[in-house]
């Protein structure tokens, strides 16, 4: 792995939205910019706070509670977040000096148990080196690791957004903040692909395919033809089926995903199950066996902060979104399955290797 590259900052710049005041921690004559693999240090809650403003943000981006835990110790770069992608709104965003780390979880403790159990976004100033070669504190790729750790976090007024009408009160978390905490960026914003080249997130390969599939695209709407479909889900449209399956499966038991004319038979014309959607990325799993990592329950949903209860829904265990359909998206969220698309594998024949 290369070594990480520094980058010369003004003395008096503070972040976007901070003060000089509360950016003193965050500006430095060097900064250093991590990169994927590096080992670094979560600096203590003492010296994160002295980079926060008034609303526990830096640059927009709130440092929120369960993220204290994680205060002192090492952990290795898993992702730089340089390119995210907003489900709701539906576009790519560039959020600055930031980056993902491996097992690094939120667990919902202080967002009322929320079970997205997102990957936790970093400043850079919140970090420092660390020498190399030590374990992480939690171990494991970033994309399978969740934090488990129990015990309830101090309430924190960043956690709310008052509201004169209770009901349209909502919660406030990192991921609820990544619209206003980043910019938009357009696929043709060319130094986006540079950064990825020198920071280690994709090959010239990789990006040689990308903008071969934009511009065959790009073509065959000029010429008035269809171009095909990214996946087979996105072309169906068949009516929801009156299919409402429940298993009650349990963290630990085996499941098979369904067959791809199976699930579809569950969708509405919006490729959803009763709300839930079924994305193309994850008709590549169909007909696989995994193990339930966890059942779904509460969650707050990112573009509005509004909590809301789901039922009959699990996650996998190691199957997450890789982003490779939203432009290298790292953030690595859990895919939601509903049980309707799931079968209880009740004999061992056939399944992967725990190990």
């Amino acid at each position: 792995m290369p070594p990480s590259r520094e980058i010369d900052l003004p003395t008096n710049e503070s972040p976007p939205g901070v003060s000089p005041a509360a950016g003193r921690g965050a500006s430095a004559s060097r900064r250093r910019r991590f990169r994927r693999g590096d080992w670094v240090e979560i600096r203590s809650e003492a010296e994160i706070d002295a980079t926060l403003d008034a609303e526990g943000k830096l640059a927009g981006l709130p440092f929120i509670p369960e993220m204290r835990r994680f205060c002192g110790r090492r952990f290795r770069v898993y992702r730089r977040a340089e390119r995210i992608f907003l489900d709701h709104f539906y576009y790519v965003a560039r959020l600055k000096n930031t980056v993902l780390l491996e097992g690094a979880r939120c667990n919902g403790s202080a967002h009322a148990d929320c079970q997205m159990h997102c990957l936790l976004f970093w400043k850079e100033a919140w970090l420092k080196p660390a020498a190399p070669g030590e374990e992480s504190e939690v171990g494991g790729q970033g994309s399978e690791i969740r934090d488990q750790e129990a015990g309830p976090d101090a309430p924190h007024p960043a956690c709310y957004v008052p509201s004169s009408n209770p009901p349209a009160e909502r919660l406030c978390c990192q991921a609820t903040e990544l619209v206003r905490a980043s910019r938009r960026l357009p696929w043709w914003d060319f130094r986006q692909y540079v950064r990825d080249v020198l920071d280690g997130e994709q090959t010239v390969g990789q990006l040689l395919g990308f903008f071969f599939q934009k511009i065959f695209r790009k073509l065959m709407r000029i010429l008035g033809r269809r171009t095909p479909p990214p996946s087979p889900v996105s072309a169906a449209t068949i009516p929801i089926s009156a299919t409402h399956e429940k298993l009650d499966l349990q963290p630990g038991e085996w499941v098979e995903i369904k067959s791809l004319p199976e699930i579809l038979a569950t969708l509405d014309t919006r490729q959803r199950h009763r709300g839930l959607g079924f994305a193309p990325e994850m008709a590549q799993f169909c007909g696989q066996r995994f193990r339930v990592a966890y059942r779904i329950e509460r969650v707050i949903l990112e573009w509005s902060g509004q909590f809301r209860r789901i039922r009959d829904t699990v996650a996998l265990e190691g199957v997450i979104c890789d982003g490779q359909a939203y432009r290298n998206c790292p953030r690595s969220c859990y895919l939601f399955w509903r049980e309707a698309w799931l079968r209880r594998v009740e004999d061992k024949e056939g399944m992967r290797d725990e190990g």
